[in-house]
């Protein structure tokens, strides 16, 4: 996505946008609104720096799912200014602060996404901000540490043996459940990120007699979209088949161009109008709490985490499962398997199963 089509970054600064006196410059943003330069007088006339920058920026352009998350991220950062009466750009120790506050309640993989919102607003402003030292970096570190000293929450993966009680919510026939079915079916096989399965087109589709050849133009670890191919093949059951479930989907959304899975109207009524991310957790956990499991407990990622979990299970070459799941790093595959493989073989079923060494099979002596 070029940043001349979306643009980050509106190419101008002006007055302060509100009624009012204040005849600070601002800087209209698309990202995060109009930011009020600081009152440096070097600053505040040299917006030809700041605007290059922005243009800059712009060339760059975020994904969409990372415009929304700064965005989120920059309200939230406002609004705690606001509170404590902060002003948002320029005061490092305010922001350590709201890194604080977030610690409380959030993930360490959340405190800094909002951080890198903060800190890239701080950049187009022209005042960055320190992260390597100071108390930004102190209170990260801290908050890295205790956070080191907890296991890391991760979803719970859907395995193949449970993914078709999911798929039984969803049996009767509607545009929705045959949507809802295939992103259950077709995020399992495909192993997609839920970003990565609401960001296909019909286009990146390619149906063959084994099944469908899947084309991802840009993944979270390919931001500049070199792109990808994936295989998903056809499955011996057309009831749990993930190409069936794609197909049954395709005949009720119709083959206008555009994105593969999309909202409906509230009288099931077809738009064109992409799913967002959240639906792919959304449609999930309305399984799980339908099937009696823990809803808490899964998400997006479970179908992603059950596919390379279950491949595990059934005996897969670790290469095989990174290359169907796109992962770069083997110690991130391998807490798949690790996880998988947990019971296999596992000493005390050899200990505690056999009747051995129990109280009833030993003599007592007395």
């Amino acid at each position: 996505m070029s940043g001349s089509s979306v643009p980050v970054f509106q190419n101008h600064s002006s007055r302060n946008p509100s009624a009012g006196g204040d005849d600070a410059s601002w800087l209209n943003t698309e990202i995060f609104g109009p930011l009020k330069l600081p009152a440096d007088p070097t600053l505040r006339s040299d917006t030809a720096a700041i605007l290059a920058r922005a243009r800059d920026l712009a060339r760059r352009s975020k994904a969409p799912e990372t415009r929304r998350s700064y965005r989120t991220s920059w309200r939230q950062w406002c609004g705690f200014c606001e509170r404590l009466g902060y002003e948002p750009i320029g005061d490092e120790q305010a922001v350590a602060l709201f890194l604080a506050h977030l610690s409380r309640n959030h993930s360490l993989a959340t405190v800094r996404t909002r951080l890198a919102a903060v800190s890239a607003a701080h950049r187009v402003a022209g005042r960055p901000l320190d992260l390597r030292s100071g108390s930004i970096a102190t209170v990260l570190e801290g908050f890295k540490r205790e956070q080191s000293g907890r296991a890391a929450r991760q979803a719970t993966p859907l395995l193949v043996d449970i993914l078709p009680r999911f798929l039984d919510v969803f049996a009767q026939d509607s545009a929705a459940n045959r949507r809802d079915r295939a992103l259950l079916l077709f995020g399992f096989a495909s192993a997609l990120r839920r970003s990565e399965l609401v960001g296909l087109d019909i286009a990146d589709l390619e149906f063959t007699s084994q099944g469908v050849k899947l084309h991802i133009r840009r993944s979270k670890t390919d931001q500049h979209g070199k792109g990808d191919l994936l295989a998903v093949h056809r499955g011996a059951n057309p009831a749990f088949c993930p190409v069936t479930a794609i197909s049954l989907w395709l005949e009720a959304r119709g083959e206008a161009p555009g994105a593969l899975f999309t909202r409906l109207r509230k009288g099931g009524g077809m738009t064109l109008i992409r799913l967002r991310p959240q639906a792919v957790s959304l449609v999930i956990k309305r399984a799980a709490s339908a099937t009696g499991l823990d809803a808490r407990t899964f998400s997006g990622h479970s179908l992603r985490a059950g596919l390379a979990t279950s491949a595990a299970l059934a005996g897969a070459d670790l290469k095989d499962i990174m290359r169907q799941t796109r992962h770069r790093s083997h110690d991130v595959a391998l807490r798949y398997i690790r996880h998988a493989e947990v019971w296999k073989d596992n000493v005390t079923r050899l200990l505690f199963n056999t009747g051995k060494g129990s109280p009833q099979a030993k003599d007592d002596g007395a």
